[in-house]
């Protein structure tokens, strides 16, 4: 939902304060993998270009493998990490 003009004003100072938080966050990271993570996360959010089907699918088998052998944090460990921010 779109703020109006007029909230957009008061809407404002408290969007640069989430965003400062949010960047002290990011450059308090230390974990190589996390970083490559959210920089991914990042270029998906910006990213306009559609990938074809079988690009989509050679991702796909690739996260599935990387699951498969291990690649991955549990929610636990996310939630674990979080708390060190």
């Amino acid at each position: 939902m779109q703020p109006t003009i007029q909230s957009n004003k008061s809407v404002l100072p408290r969007l640069e304060r989430q965003k400062n938080t949010l960047a002290k966050k990011v450059l308090s990271i230390k974990d190589e993998e996390t970083i490559a993570l959210l920089s991914s996360y990042f270029q998906d959010l910006v990213s306009t270009k559609r990938i074809t089907k079988a690009q989509y699918n050679r991702e796909l088998d690739a996260a599935e493998k990387a699951v498969n052998e291990g690649e991955f944090v549990t929610n636990e460990q996310v939630m674990k990490e979080m708390k060190k921010w």
